[in-house]
C-alpha cells in the first residue's frame, strides 16, 4: 500500500527520503509548536552498486531518529492518472481502479499495486465524482521497502506531486492559490494548489522548449513563451472545471541557475508574479542550505512535510 492519504498518528516530525541513482536525499522535518522546522537535509552517497541493500546500509549509518518516515517515488516508477470514479462502496475502489487503469499503464495491472487521493469537485465538463489514482509495479514497492529495511518507521510511499502540494501550501501565495512548475532534466511537472488542497497535476515535456544557440547548438535555458503557452492550458483548466479565480502566482523549483532564469522570462512573458522555491524562505531551517541541497533535496523536504489526515 502506499499510505497516500492513510490516516497517520499524530507525530512531531518525520523523515522524508528521496531514492536517486547514486544518492539518498535525507530531509528531517520537526513540528514546533506546529510549525515546520527542517532540522536536517543532506545528500547521502550510496555505495558502488546503488541497489537496495548499499541503500539501506547508507540510511543505516546515517544515524537517522526513530520518527515516521516517507520515501518519494520517481517519475519513472509510477504512473498517475486523473479517471472518473467507479460507483462502489470505499472498500471496494482500489479493486475496481484496477481495472480502470489497465489500458493506461505500460505494464501488467495485476502486477500494480494501486492507491488513490480525491480532488474537489468539478462542476463543469464531468459526469462524476474524479480523483487521482496512482499505479507503481509491485517489484518497484518491495524493493523500496528492502532499501528502507533499516527504518523500522518506515510508513508511507508517496509521489512527487504530492510533495510539491507541501511544500506549496508553505508559500505566501498558497492562500489564493499557487501553482508549482517543478524542472527535471528532460520534464517539469506543474501542480496547482489552494491553501493545503491539491487540484490538479500534469507532466509536460521541457526537451522542446529549449533554446537554440546562434551556432545551433541546443542551450540550456528554456523558451518562456513555449512553456507558458502549456502552463496556461493547466490554469485554464483550473478555472473552467473548478469555478476558482485565477492563479496569478507561480513558484518555479528546484531554486537552480534554470530556474532562476525561467521565472525571470515567465515573469515578464506572462504578467503574472513568478518566483523559485526557496526552502528557507518557506519554513525555518536549523542550517543554511546550499542551491546544490536544495536542488537534491527538495522532493524529500516535501515528504517530510506530509501531515495528511484525511481518509478516503
Amino acid at each position: 500500500m502506499f499510505g497516500l492519504l492513510k490516516k497517520t498518528a499524530a507525530s512531531k516530525g518525520r523523515i522524508g527520503i528521496a531514492l536517486g541513482r547514486d544518492q539518498v536525499a535525507l530531509a528531517i522535518v520537526r513540528r514546533d509548536a506546529g510549525e515546520p522546522v527542517l532540522e536536517r537535509c543532506e545528500l547521502l552517497s550510496v555505495p558502488a552498486g546503488g541497489g537496495p541493500e548499499e541503500v539501506a546500509e547508507t540510511l543505516r549509518s546515517a544515524a537517522l531518529p526513530r520518527l515516521p518516515v516517507s520515501v518519494v517515488l520517481r517519475g519513472d516508477d509510477y504512473h498517475l492518472s486523473l479517471v472518473e470514479a467507479p460507483d462502489v462502496p470505499p472498500a471496494e475502489l482500489r479493486a475496481a481502479m484496477r481495472w480502470r487503469l489497465k489500458d493506461a499503464i505500460n505494464f501488467r495491472v495485476e502486477d500494480a499495486v494501486i492507491d488513490v487521493f480525491d480532488v474537489p469537485p468539478q462542476n463543469r465538463g464531468t459526469q462524476g465524482r474524479m480523483m487521482y489514482a496512482v499505479a507503481a509495479r509491485r517489484s518497484t514497492i518491495e524493493r523500496t521497502a528492502v532499501a528502507l529495511s533499516s527504518l523500522p518507521a518506515f510508513d508511507v510511499v508517496d509521489v512527487p506531486e504530492l510533495c510539491l502540494r507541501n511544500l506549496a501550501a508553505l508559500t505566501p501565495a498558497a492562500a489564493g492559490g499557487v501553482a508549482v512548475l517543478h524542472l527535471s532534466d528532460t520534464g517539469a511537472t506543474v501542480v496547482l494548489v489552494r491553501g493545503t488542497t491539491f487540484f490538479f497535476a500534469r507532466q509536460m515535456s521541457i526537451e522542446s522548449t529549449l533554446r537554440m544557440s546562434a551556432d545551433g547548438e541546443v542551450g540550456g535555458r528554456l523558451d518562456a513563451a513555449t512553456v507558458a503557452l502549456e502552463l496556461q492550458r493547466s490554469l485554464d483548466y483550473y478555472e473552467r472545471h473548478f469555478d476558482q479565480p485565477p492563479i496569478t502566482r507561480i513558484a518555479v523549483s528546484p531554486p537552480n541557475q534554470r530556474a532562476v532564469d525561467l521565472a525571470v522570462d515567465l515573469g515578464r512573458e506572462t504578467g503574472l508574479e513568478v518566483a523559485t522555491l526557496d526552502l528557507s524562505a518557506l519554513l525555518k531551517c536549523e542550517l543554511a542550505i546550499d542551491a546544490a541541497t536544495q536542488t537534491g533535496c527538495l522532493l524529500a523536504v516535501g515528504a517530510a512535510l506530509r501531515e495528511e489526515r484525511r481518509t478516503l
